[in-house]
């Protein structure tokens, strides 16, 4: 089957329906373009843009390539509310979840959409995510309240977790899936729409592995499928406040408002240490590791607010 005959336009249905949010990314979006009109696969697919507004040439790149399911939104609404639209604007099997800066090969996509073929009993499925140096990135959903108020217990069973994929030779049942890339299967969407649109960006992935897991649907990593995510291409000086607000957010909405006012402050204590702490051994040394790492958490603590 040629390329051609499988990049379908996104109202005909078809296997999968890829999916991605552009946010002044226009070097991601060409590199995904390139390989997708390329891509020789045994399943249909679309490769659907939502485009947020960006101001670095993104719009008139997309615009000139008729191949590409482009969507504009006319300003920055978010990452789970991008995808949401570009969900709704697509007919599909299946729902391919990514961010705009992952490297991907064509054998692990048909891995991972075969697996689903094969398993109905599996909702959600990804390959393993790595940095590009090949380590292990955080991609397997914890529901862990304690986690919260002790950052060094969720260090430890996110380290848990990367072991038990590394090691893994056979699909892997998971509580969830997180971050950069992956497939669900669009009957087992949640209602209103895959990402809550109260989560601005960051956690909207942590919110719907915790609602699929609440509705018992079944999560799998593929640990022989691999897949690239470099990281931080659409990150802002706001990237801070949202982060925190969002983890406030998280937390009131499946652990209650009591549990999320005390993380809040918990954090925000934590939060004052490290940036004393940090101004003063900016005062010892020239060190950019150590000026880097103040103003972080400087902008932490004054962006930082309870909603």
């Amino acid at each position: 089957m040629s390329a051609n005959a499988n990049w379908e336009r996104s109202v005909v249905p078809v296997d999968i329906a890829f999916i991605t949010v552009n946010y002044n990314t226009l070097e991601c979006v060409s590199q995904l373009t390139s390989f997708f009109e390329t891509l020789d696969v045994p399943f249909t697919f679309t490769f659907t843009v939502v485009d947020n507004d960006s101001k670095d040439g993104s719009r008139e790149f997309l615009q000139s390539h008729p191949g590409i399911n482009y969507l504009q939104t006319g300003g920055n609404i978010g990452y789970g509310r991008a995808i949401n639209r570009g969900v709704a604007a697509t007919a599909s099997k299946y729902v391919c979840v990514m961010n705009s800066d992952v490297i991907l090969n064509r054998e692990s996509l048909i891995q991972i959409w075969r697996f689903l073929e094969e398993r109905h009993d599996a909702g959600v499925c990804a390959p393993r995510v790595t940095y590009e140096d090949g380590r292990s990135q955080g991609m397997v959903f914890l529901p862990s309240l304690f986690s919260h108020y002790a950052n060094w217990f969720g260090k430890i069973l996110s380290r848990y977790a990367k072991v038990n994929i590394e090691k893994a030779t056979a699909p892997l049942r998971v509580d969830g899936l997180l971050g950069a890339f992956f497939l669900i299967r669009r009957s087992v969407i949640p209602p209103p729409a895959l990402f809550d649109e109260d989560f601005f960006f960051f956690l909207e992935d942590t919110a719907l592995a915790h609602t699929l897991m609440n509705r018992a649907i079944q999560s799998f990593v593929i640990p022989g499928a691999t897949i690239i995510h470099i990281g931080g291409k659409s990150s802002s000086a706001d990237s801070i406040r949202f982060l925190y607000e969002n983890k406030y957010l998280y937390l009131k909405k499946f652990y209650g408002p009591f549990h999320a006012n005390a993380v809040f402050f918990m954090d925000r204590a934590r939060i004052l240490r490290k940036w004393s702490l940090y101004s003063l051994f900016s005062l010892l040394t020239a060190s950019e590791r150590i000026k880097s790492k103040k103003q972080y958490y400087k902008v932490a603590w004054r962006t930082a607010r309870l909603r």
